[in-house]
């Protein structure tokens, strides 16, 4: 229920209230007539004249509809659900909007994308910029680091994941109405050998690829059980000028699993976190295997399904020069 909600209340309600009405909504007719009929309703309503009646200072009518509103998400109970007043909002779009963090590299002819977050509306394109550019060099594998990724924008996700499947389901979204799927790969699609790294900070989106990669045997998972949030918001504008972020769906892997407050079990683990590396650093992980473990057993075991001759060597990619080692098989 927004402000113009709350307001068409107090509009109803048989009590004299100096506060400025916006025109009409008919569509606001059914809950004004559902919520009166309450005794939560009416004590709202009596709440907020009371306070603008017999309290000792003058309260800005503003401020009450917007702690009520605050008060409503929090009644919810749900760590997801939020809203966010015009400046909230304001500043959360241009953090969102800001550049992709991505980390790309090579380790030897082993590709390295590291992607922090989905929240911007250009991640799933920047992922697949800097994937191709890496292809073009020569690499014949992939390591795809999701570690201290929160999730974010569901279509940055399946943009990543029609890189690397096709003929697939890529999830299937949960709502009241029954199983939708979220998608389906694109049959344009890359076959190199794929790792990913994973960690409890993994969330939402980032273990929605994750989680699509491992079902359909696209990828190991190396690392740690993932953060476990298997719902999703949609976002709702309200006359204020702010938004409430709601929980809508629940989804669930290809396979029918569940992850939401389990998360997703690694294929091999791998415990302990690492900030993420610069690209330059990356190549330090082959003579320093305990800078990032996870990183370090991610390439080891692409190695493995290339079928090297030499598991301790780290071929270059084409136009690299020289041989650099890697420790151990």
């Amino acid at each position: 229920m927004g402000r113009a909600a709350l307001a068409a209340l107090v509009a109803a309600a048989p009590v004299a209230v100096a506060v400025a009405q916006p025109a009409r909504d008919v569509r606001y007719d059914p809950i004004v007539a559902e919520v009166l009929v309450t005794p939560e309703g009416r004590a709202l309503l009596e709440a907020f004249w009371a306070i603008q009646r017999d309290y000792l200072g003058t309260v800005d009518p503003a401020v009450l509809l917007e702690g009520a509103l605050r008060g409503l998400v929090s009644a919810v109970g749900d760590p997801y659900v939020r809203y966010l007043d015009p400046d909230e909002l304001a500043i959360d779009r241009r953090t969102t909007r800001g550049p992709v963090p991505v980390v790309a590299g090579t380790i030897g002819d082993i590709g390295y994308l590291r992607l922090l977050s989905f929240d911007s509306e250009a991640a799933g394109d920047r992922f697949a910029e800097e994937f191709h550019l890496l292809a073009d060099r020569g690499v014949r594998g992939l390591v795809v680091d999701l570690r201290g990724n929160p999730g974010g924008l569901i279509l940055g996700g399946l943009q990543v994941l029609d890189l690397f499947l096709t003929d697939a389901v890529l999830g299937y979204r949960q709502t009241r109405f029954g199983p939708v799927p979220l998608g389906f790969a694109n049959p344009r699609y890359a076959p190199l050998p794929l790792a990913v790294l994973v960690d409890r900070d993994t969330a939402s989106t980032a273990e929605i690829v994750a989680g699509a990669l491992q079902t359909h045997r696209r990828a190991r998972l190396y690392g740690e059980v993932t953060a476990g949030k298997g719902v999703g918001q949609s976002t709702v504008p309200l006359s204020d000028g702010g938004e409430l972020r709601l929980v809508t769906f629940a989804w669930v892997l290809p396979d029918g699993r569940d992850v939401h407050g389990w998360g997703l079990t690694p294929d091999v683990a791998v415990r302990g976190q690492v900030p993420p590396l610069a690209a330059a650093d990356l190549a330090r992980v082959i003579v320093e295997p305990d800078l990032d473990p996870a990183l370090t057993a991610a390439v080891r075991g692409l190695r493995r399904v290339l079928g090297d001759e030499l598991a301790g060597v780290a071929k270059p990619a084409d136009g690299a020069g020289g041989v650099v080692p890697v420790v151990g098989p």
